[in-house]
């Protein structure tokens, strides 16, 4: 968050005090803010263009007036937003934030800026916000946390044939079908631990990504698996996910028998205790044969 530069959009001496003290938020945020001291004049354009290229995300502010720039069909805040929106297509991870004051919603607002603003407001895009933030304070909080990017961790993992999830609940049924399908087979395992700070879905999307078929079993954990299911097969890409899984339980206890998730490169099934290691080999061979 440190890293960011916001270009803030520039204004007229007139509407300066509210630009300082949303930079200055900014800055005691961890922000850099530019431009610092462009003036508010025709002749400067190329420099503010110049700006906004080295910005992570441009801030900009809706006041009551117009404020024509070279002609009547193009405001200073029309020009600044549409320059923003250059970016996006430079950088799609670029970020709008365009704000609305309080101060400016309750005044008499020219037509022409009024017409803008819809405009605005009926073109929000990805990686734009419109706010009505009532104060500096809670915009900066907002941009804040918009900006913050997530760390991935990435795992060590091994290329596999068969990725083997369960639940602590059924670790020992688990061991045993490993046992039974490592002779044959390559085997990953992991065993979902309750209350671990482990991010479970995103070590399974990299280890998923490196196996030919993701198994998720359950016995006593029908309540976990399911919903888990889910969670993974989103986050795997859904339907456009090459590796499929295989969501297989035992027939007891009789609630399994409605434990099902139905959905494009999903398989799932209720069956005999002694018979899932050869159904998830009979699967295996499957998803190997459509390979070739």
């Amino acid at each position: 968050m440190s890293n960011s530069t916001v270009y803030l959009s520039i204004c007229n001496d007139e509407q300066s005090p509210l630009r300082d003290e949303l930079s200055s938020v900014l800055q005691r945020a961890g922000m850099k803010v530019i431009p610092e001291n462009i003036a508010f004049d025709e002749n400067n354009i190329s420099n503010l263009m110049q700006e906004l290229f080295i910005s992570n995300c441009a801030v900009l502010i809706l006041f009551p007036d117009y404020l024509p720039l070279m002609s009547p069909d193009l405001s200073w805040a029309k020009f600044q937003f549409y320059e923003a929106k250059k970016q996006q297509l430079l950088n799609p991870n670029y970020k709008i934030f365009v704000w609305l004051p309080s101060s400016t919603s309750h005044v008499n607002v020219s037509p022409t800026q009024l017409d803008f603003i819809n405009e605005v407001r009926n073109n929000i895009t990805k990686n734009m916000v419109f706010s009505n933030a009532a104060s500096p304070i809670q915009l900066v909080d907002d941009i804040r946390s918009l900006m913050e990017v997530k760390q991935e961790i990435t795992f060590e993992l091994n290329q596999t044939d068969i990725f083997l999830i369960s639940n602590q609940l059924d670790e020992n049924e688990a061991n045993d079908i490993i046992d039974m399908l490592s002779d044959i087979v390559p085997v990953e395992r992991l065993n979902i631990i309750q209350d671990s700070d482990i991010d479970y879905s995103e070590l399974c999307k990299q280890q998923i990504s490196k196996s030919k078929l993701a198994v998720i079993y359950f016995k006593e954990s029908s309540d976990w698996a399911l919903p888990f299911a889910q969670q993974v097969w989103k986050k795997i890409g859904g339907a456009t996910s090459h590796t499929p899984i295989l969501l297989i339980g035992d027939e007891d206890p009789d609630s399994n028998s409605n434990k099902k998730f139905n959905a494009p490169k999903v398989i799932s099934m209720i069956v005999a205790g002694e018979l899932i290691p050869l159904e998830i080999k009979v699967q295996y061979d499957k998803v190997v044969l459509t390979a070739v």
